[in-house]
């Protein structure tokens, strides 16, 4: 027997399977095993790792440097059903690669470059019976390559082909993909989409366009999809199909577009959701007298002309829209609302319209909004709103800022009975005194009622034009947040927060011009929950004593006239305050003690501690320098300059009686020095 040789064969399989266990542990070492979910993200692989448990179901490989699959790549795991190659440097995909994967059901392959070999993985991809999500964005595939890929992967659910140059699309691109429920096109080209293209897709429900440069949607059809996003586009007109289908459409997002016209809704709809922000919409009622006037669409498809007839300016909204919760107009070129407009929209509960041109904002007899919570008519021109409160039994939030108001219904909010939340900021409005009854010819100047409106928490009263605020204006409203600020000159009393003393947290008193006295007055209350106070941009010289006794947890003392903090106002706010800004007074370099106190206080925050200066330049951020200043400046500030303030008059005494006694002494050189002056003539 021939022991050397089996001494040598016995040797050679020990190296083979201690170099096959080092490698395994090498790919253990790269990737991170949860049961059977193989975790190799961002190791820079260059390979599929060989050595895995065979029994891996989830393998995620993104964010390496892997440049090709072969077909022998993954056949060790045939039990894999999710596979994530995102964010890699993909180019190749043979033909056989996921031959032993029957199982696959999720694959992700976004951020590759596979639209180089693109035929190859098209052959790859049909052997996947079971895949229901296919990832191909970001791998610069065009309408043709995208085509040849997905055509007839008949098990599709989800595909996504966003971020790639599609630039068109019709009905041959899609071809096949009879299951597909949720598409991704998304930050494409696209500037067309022939007639038809999605017809085939009988299960779609979620249809994404957004980012692309879609001119246009006319004869819209798909009465099966449910969500459509239409937003960042160039569409000017949509227009639904006319007919008796019901669509099943239930979020429509048209915002970030051209539009000039509201849209022509399906006449059967589910909408709940109409987002239409940012646009050019209009009604142009008011700008023709003819009210019959018709607008025709002619679509020609091969040899076939379709003539759709729309009247884009009837005043009447025929539409209805019985589910619809949010409709979001904001920022557009609407003058006013149509009569009835919003009749149709019962279960309507939030309303946006800022950044319009409404000058008149009404709601009819016949329009009951009884589930609005939010209404936002913020940044137009209203005078004056029109409307009955009993039909806002709902609104909790209700934005008015930024409008022209002078005229107010007094009882506007009082009959609200879930109003949390009032803005009404940068207007020309009065408050109030309470009670409302007795105060007749006041409330026929428009002024607004605040008191005893239980729910209100939130009110924001900032550029009012307020010069005062009734005694007893808050009273019965438990109020956490106030903002009175920029009324400047308004005169508050301790009787201003009475009301609201027990429930206010955050207190707002900028630019109001308030003097340290003014304030102390102001604050004369026991204030039991006031965590905020901003009174920046004023004319506080000192903190006043009436600080001591707030619970504040953050105070804003920006834009002042303080030249120091008194130690006793600030010990006792150290107790519960947890950050103060500063900025932008006029601090003195020699009392900065209070300085010490504040940056050995543990846990405060100084958000603005780098722009706090004193005497107008030194950073107080800055340590050493401070040290020094205050070393050298301030010493000669109150040595020297003191012992020459009380020599000066002695030192002037002195050189007045010189000069007196020197020119009495030399009487005489006088005139012989003027005469050595002018000693010559002048001729006449």
């Amino acid at each position: 027997m021939d022991f050397t040789g089996l001494s040598l064969s016995f040797i050679f399989s020990a190296l083979m399977l201690l170099d096959r266990r080092s490698n395994t542990e090498a790919s253990l070492e790269n990737c991170k095993m949860d049961g059977t979910k193989a975790s190799c993200q961002g190791e820079s692989l260059d390979r599929v790792p060989a050595n895995l448990p065979v029994r891996t179901e989830k393998l995620f490989l993104n964010e390496n440097v892997i440049r090709a699959i072969n077909n022998r790549s993954l056949s060790v795991y045939k039990h894999l059903h999710t596979l994530n190659l995102s964010g890699n440097q993909i180019e190749v995909i043979e033909s056989g690669a996921f031959v032993y994967n029957r199982n696959l059901e999720d694959l992700n392959l976004k951020k590759n470059r596979i639209d180089l070999t693109y035929s190859e993985t098209h052959l790859a991809l049909r052997t996947l019976s079971a895949l229901t999500r296919l990832d191909l964005s970001e791998n610069r595939l065009n309408e043709d390559m995208t085509s040849y890929i997905v055509q007839n992967l008949t098990t599709l659910e989800y595909l996504s082909l966003a971020r790639n140059v599609i630039m068109r699309l019709e009905p041959s691109n899609l071809e096949g993909l009879v299951n597909l429920r949720e598409l991704n096109l998304e930050y494409n080209y696209i500037y067309e989409i022939e007639s038809g293209t999605f017809e085939g897709l009988r299960r779609l429900t979620r249809l994404n366009l957004a980012h692309n440069h879609i001119p246009c949607i006319v004869d819209f059809s798909l009465s099966q999809v449910k969500t459509l996003n239409v937003s960042h586009n160039a569409v000017e007109l949509f227009l639904a199909r006319e007919n008796e289908i019901e669509f099943q459409l239930e979020t429509l997002d048209l915002s970030h577009n051209k539009l000039l016209f509201f849209p022509l809704l399906p006449k059967l709809n589910k909408l709940k959701s109409l987002l239409l922000a940012d646009n050019e919409m209009s009604f142009y009622g008011d700008l023709t007298n003819d009210s019959s006037t018709e607008v025709q669409f002619i679509q020609i498809v091969g040899n076939v002309t379709n003539i759709t007839t729309v009247n884009l300016w009837d005043e009447v909204i025929s539409v209805s829209l019985p589910r619809l919760e949010v409709l979001d107009m904001s920022r557009n070129s609407f003058r006013y609302l149509p009569q009835g407009f919003l009749r149709g929209m019962t279960t309507l509960s939030s309303l946006q319209l800022s950044q319009n041109c409404l000058k008149t904002f009404s709601l009819m007899e016949d329009e009951h909004l009884l589930f609005l919570q939010l209404m936002d008519l913020s940044q137009n021109r209203l005078s004056s709103l029109n409307f009955s409160v009993n039909r806002l039994k709902r609104l909790n939030y209700f934005n008015t800022s930024f409008n022209k108001l002078e005229s107010v219904p007094p009882d506007l909010f009082t009959k609200m009975p879930q109003l949390t939340t009032v803005d009404l900021s940068h207007n020309n409005v009065s408050i109030c005194a309470y009670p409302l009854e007795l105060e007749k010819k006041t409330l026929n100047r428009g002024c607004v009622g605040l008191a005893n409106i239980k729910s209100l928490k939130r009110l924001y009263l900032a550029s009012c034009a307020l010069a005062t605020v009734p005694d007893n204006a808050f009273v019965g409203s438990p109020l956490t947040h106030l903002d009175l600020s920029s009324n400047t000159g308004i005169r508050l009393q301790a009787s201003t927060f009475q009301g609201v003393s027990k429930s206010l947290q955050f207190l707002f008193l900028r630019n109001n011009g308030l003097t340290s006295n003014q304030l102390d007055i102001s604050l004369r209350v026991a204030f039991r929950h006031l965590s905020s106070l901003d009174i920046s941009d004023n004319v506080l010289t000192s903190l006043h004593p009436a600080l001591k006794s707030l619970p504040l947890k953050w105070l804003d003392l920006r834009k002042n006239q303080l030249p120091t903090l008194q130690q006793d106002v600030l010990k006792s706010l150290l107790h519960n305050l947890e950050g103060i800004l500063l900025s932008n007074n006029t601090f003195d370099c020699c009392q900065l003690n209070w300085w010490i106190t504040l940056i050995n206080a543990k846990s405060l925050i100084i958000p603005d501690r780098s722009k706090i200066t004193c005497n107008g330049s030194v950073r107080l951020d800055d340590l050493d320098r401070i040290s020094h200043f205050t070393k050298v400046h301030c010493r000669v500030d109150n040595t020297v300059l003191k012992y020459f303030l009380l020599l000066l008059p002695t030192v002037v005494f002195i050189l007045t009686v010189s000069v007196m006694v020197f020119f009495s002494l030399n009487s005489k050189m006088l005139p012989k020095y003027v005469k050595a002056k002018c000693k010559m003539g002048t001729e006449y």
